[in-house]
């Protein structure tokens, strides 16, 4: 069970998406979710977050074209062969750094270029954490981030 992962099915969920995650597939690859909203759009979402991921060895069109490579061409055709031909391309970051400046705008911008919207994780846990309430949560994960909005706020 990847946390950030089941935090963004968790906002999927609370935005009325049905997802497929987790999808194994040959040659050690994976995809993270399929998911098709209440209107039927479609997405390919690969997520990476990670404590340590502050300092990439790349630059932002590196990284972002790394990113095109591995995360979603190099799946293509299984992803269109689950959900179609059109569907949208999003990646969930968390920290994105060079040098260790920041270089979330920039990669960002690269990413549009290629057709991959930017989400930042920051702002998926800022839009679920008010919906949490005092309801009981039975994912462990959401369970945690729950805990931390309501001790953090009093």
């Amino acid at each position: 069970m990847n946390p950030a992962e089941e935090i963004v099915k968790f906002w999927l969920q609370n935005k009325g998406c049905f997802m497929q995650s987790s999808i194994r597939l040959p040659k050690n690859k994976e995809i993270d979710i399929l998911a098709v909203d209440e209107n039927g759009n479609k997405s390919h979402i690969e997520v990476s977050v990670s404590v340590r991921m502050a300092n990439y060895t790349l630059n932002a069109t590196q990284k972002a074209r790394e990113v095109y490579e591995h995360k979603f061409n190099s799946v293509k055709e299984e992803v269109k062969n689950r959900i179609g031909k059109k569907y949208q391309k999003k990646f969930i970051a968390g920290n994105v750094s060079y040098k260790n400046k920041d270089i979330t705008l920039e990669f960002t911008e690269e990413c549009k270029k290629l057709d991959i919207e930017v989400i930042l994780f920051k702002n998926i846990l800022n839009e679920i954490r008010p919906l949490l309430g005092t309801n009981s949560h039975l994912n462990s994960t959401i369970k945690a981030v729950q805990l931390t909005e309501v001790f953090e706020r009093k």
